[in-house]
């Protein structure tokens, strides 16, 4: 560095001059150099900082102005609509004071309307003896006003209908009036022929009734009204209206004309004498033959009407093989009460091998069912009964417990074994019972 130098020439009028510098005043010329080129530079960049930060100042300056231009608009146009506002609610004023006088007009002239209506409603509601809308109160709002204008529309739509309905039902009690005028004239012209003829049915139906029972308590046979409601449980449904029925039902005035009934009732009063007679006849009948009608088995001798093994050929319980039943088995529960079916005299009570506790009767003669009804001697056994009632020799009628169902000798659960013999021979049981006494329904297994 020390030798470093710098050599300068310059030409002059004089000759060339020669400058010579050291590296000294070199360094110190470089730094100086240097030292303003800084100076120069950080004084370009606080002079760009400034301008950067006016630069913002300005922006931010436009954006304040603008936004307080837009807001000057916005006043602007707001005033005015506030101007063009108070010009409608002052049209808006006149107009509502206008309505309001409107308003207390019709108001007036509604309440008026609305009493008037009331009147003519809470009428409307007396006469059909209903419960209809209440009266509208003076403080109701308009939706209540309309839901009751609504409910009294309801009520006049049904007032209407009930006019309508009235004015057609007056119609039909006018010409019904007149039917019944014409009704009662023949009614008065027939009653008197009317109790006649029922004096002359009490009369006899007491004579059928009486002989009804006699029958009945002789022969064991049902012929009371109880008998024939049995018989209608079928099944196959039976029945049909009455000759009284089908006139009345086609032609009701035909039938209380005089003739007609006169008619009907003589044809019945007819019927009437032939059964009456029929029935004279049939009880001087059993009245000669007392004595065997009250000997002839003609009942079930127990209340159950279940089959459970009928008479003749059939597979024996315990050993499955075909062999010949002497009698019917009844299905009963155990200590159900067996009962006489006919008059007769004990003939055996006590416990026999096979049949466990047995009961036989011996009836006497009786009636057998035929072409030809035959005397004969009928004997009767029941047998597995769990308790006997009666004891040999004694007496018994028709009707009177004899023993207890039950299980008793070789059987397979409560049952009643009844067998009947005839002359010495065994028949079927239901020989006599339904020839004579049809009307006991029997049911199989």
């Amino acid at each position: 560095m020390s030798n470093f130098s710098i050599l300068l020439l310059k030409e002059s009028k004089s000759g060339v001059r020669q400058y010579h510098f050291g590296a000294i005043f070199l360094f110190f010329l470089l730094t100086l150099l240097l030292a303003g080129a800084g100076a120069l530079g950080w004084k370009f960049f606080e002079q760009f900082q400034t301008i950067s930060m006016q630069r913002q100042l300005l922006e931010k300056q436009e954006k304040t102005q603008i936004a307080f231009q837009q807001r000057i608009d916005l006043y602007d146009g707001r005033e005015s609509r506030i101007s063009f506002l108070e010009n409608y609610v002052e049209e808006l004023k006149q107009s509502a004071y206008n309505n309001d006088a409107k308003f207390k007009k019709h108001l007036a002239l509604f309440r008026s309307n609305t009493h008037k209506l009331d009147e003519l409603h809470n009428y409307m509601c007396q006469s059909l003896e209903a419960q209809c809308a209440p009266n509208l109160d003076d403080q109701a709002n308009p939706q209540q006003t309309v839901q009751w204008l609504d409910q009294i529309y309801q009520d006049f739509l049904l007032f209407n209908q009930s006019l309508q309905d009235f004015a057609s039902r007056r119609r039909s009690f006018e010409e019904q009036a007149n039917t019944i005028q014409l009704l009662r004239r023949q009614l008065v012209e027939t009653e008197q022929d009317l109790s006649e003829h029922m004096e002359f049915l009490k009369v006899n139906q007491a004579t059928v009734t009486r002989l009804t029972k006699k029958i009945s308590k002789t022969t064991g046979i049902k012929l009371s009204k109880s008998s024939k409601a049995k018989r209608v449980k079928t099944k196959t449904g039976r029945g049909g209206p009455t000759i009284l029925d089908s006139l009345s039902l086609d032609a009701p005035q035909a039938l209380l004309s005089s003739g007609n009934l006169r008619q009907f009732l003589y044809n019945n009063s007819y019927y009437y004498d032939v059964t009456v007679a029929q029935l004279e006849d049939l009880s001087q009948l059993i009245e000669r033959n007392h004595g065997f009608w009250r000997h002839t088995p003609t009942v079930i001798p127990l209340r159950s009407r279940v089959l459970s093994d009928r008479y003749g050929k059939r597979k024996d319980p315990f050993t499955g093989k075909l062999e010949y039943h002497a009698g019917m088995d009844f299905r009963a529960r155990r200590g159900s009460p067996v009962f006489a079916p006919a008059d007769a005299v004990v003939r055996i009570a006590s416990r026999k091998r096979g049949f466990g506790l047995l009961v036989e009767l011996q009836h006497g003669r009786g009636f057998y069912p035929g072409k030809k009804r035959k005397l004969v001697r009928y004997r009767t056994r029941f047998a597995h009964l769990s308790k006997i009632l009666v004891k040999p020799g004694q007496q018994v009628k028709r009707g009177d417990f004899i023993g207890l169902a039950g299980s008793t000798g070789r059987s397979t659960g409560p049952h009643l074994h009844y067998e009947m013999i005839v002359n010495g021979r065994r028949i079927n049981p239901l020989i006599p019972i339904t020839r004579f006494n049809p009307d006991q329904p029997l049911y199989r297994r």
